[in-house]
């Protein structure tokens, strides 16, 4: 009896790679005769799952994403064309919601952010010059479900009121009846007369106004007496703002004498503390050297032995100087 044949396999193995081949081939032409995915927008989204690919002919639906809405007449579909890429579409027929129109507040402005209502921007608010914000100076547009809404109420602009200027130790203020100031409204302060021999001085600024955020645009003043002592230096002379008594911000301006040089400023003012400011200065002997081959060698220095700045020639009463360095002038003798 004869062994039972072996039975061939319809596909020999060799066969294998030539279908898979072919299998490539015909996958390969299927994807080069098709569309790939189609475009995505900003303001549409496409209806359903997309596909890896579609056939010539086949066509697409797209619907506008939440917060957007479609006005007519623009397409909202494409098409695979025959050349394998999608016919033109955009997402221009998609309008952004927008939240409902805000008037400008009374004495102020609603300023909606790049010009448009629509979800995503901004609307800021500002009031007039005497005027102040109560509530959320910015408010949002925002989606709650497919509505646009604001983010809450408009604010409101109110007038700015101030309360009655404090009141001062020896003196007063005017419109002092008044209970309530306007934004801008002023009062001014004066001095009591002073029960003893020296005037009060009124310190500080004497007008304040009723300004931004209902407060006043300064401290108010004070009224007290202001008095510095008879300003006197040695070896030099007051040559401007004499007087028996020097009271508040009173001036005064001095030279020395001859051989003598200012060590100070100049000028001085008296101060809210009764004293003078910058101090009183003071006038320092001009120390003369020796003489050789005819020369004067002439050295300016302080009574502390410290070197004195100054410009000097003969015939000038007084040198006045701030900085201390060493110098040596010579001057000719004739």
């Amino acid at each position: 009896m004869e062994p039972p044949g072996r039975r061939e396999c319809p596909f020999p193995s060799w066969r294998f790679p030539g279908l898979l081949l072919a299998a490539m081939v015909l996958l390969l032409y299927s994807f080069s005769d098709a569309c790939e995915e189609p475009p995505t927008f900003e303001a549409m989204e496409l209806i359903g799952k997309p596909k890896p690919y579609y056939e010539i002919g086949e066509r697409v639906d797209y619907k506008c994403k939440k917060g957007y809405f479609y006005i007519p007449p623009l397409a909202t579909h494409t098409i695979c064309d025959r050349n394998h890429t999608w016919l033109p579409v955009s997402d221009d027929a998609c309008y952004r919601e927008t939240c409902p129109y805000i008037r400008d507040p009374l004495n102020g402005q609603a300023v909606p952010a790049n010009g448009t209502y629509e979800f995503g921007y901004q609307m800021h608010f500002i009031c007039n010059e005497g005027y102040y914000l109560i509530g959320e100076e910015i408010l949002y547009c925002e989606l709650k479900g497919s509505v646009a809404i604001w983010s809450g109420k408009p604010p409101i602009c109110e007038k700015v009121l101030c309360t009655p200027p404090p009141k001062i130790k020896n003196g007063k203020h005017t419109f002092s009846e008044v209970e309530v100031f306007e934004y801008l409204d002023a009062v001014t302060y004066s001095c009591d007369p002073a029960p003893g021999p020296d005037p009060f001085s009124l310190i500080g600024e004497s007008t304040i106004y009723c300004g931004d955020n209902s407060v006043w645009s300064r401290a108010a003043p004070e009224c007290k007496v202001v008095k510095c002592r008879f300003p006197v230096v040695e070896n030099g002379k007051q040559i401007s703002g004499f007087g028996k008594k020097f009271y508040y911000k009173a001036t005064v301006m001095f030279e020395c004498d001859k051989g003598f040089y200012l060590d100070g400023s100049d000028t001085i003012v008296c101060d809210s503390n009764s004293t003078w400011d910058p101090p009183v200065p003071k006038c320092l002997k001009v120390e003369t050297g020796f003489l050789h081959d005819g020369l004067a060698s002439l050295e300016l220095l302080t009574s502390s032995d410290s070197p004195a700045s100054a410009s000097h020639s003969a015939g000038i009463t007084g040198v006045s100087h701030h900085t201390h360095p060493h110098i040596t002038f010579m001057m000719v003798i004739f």
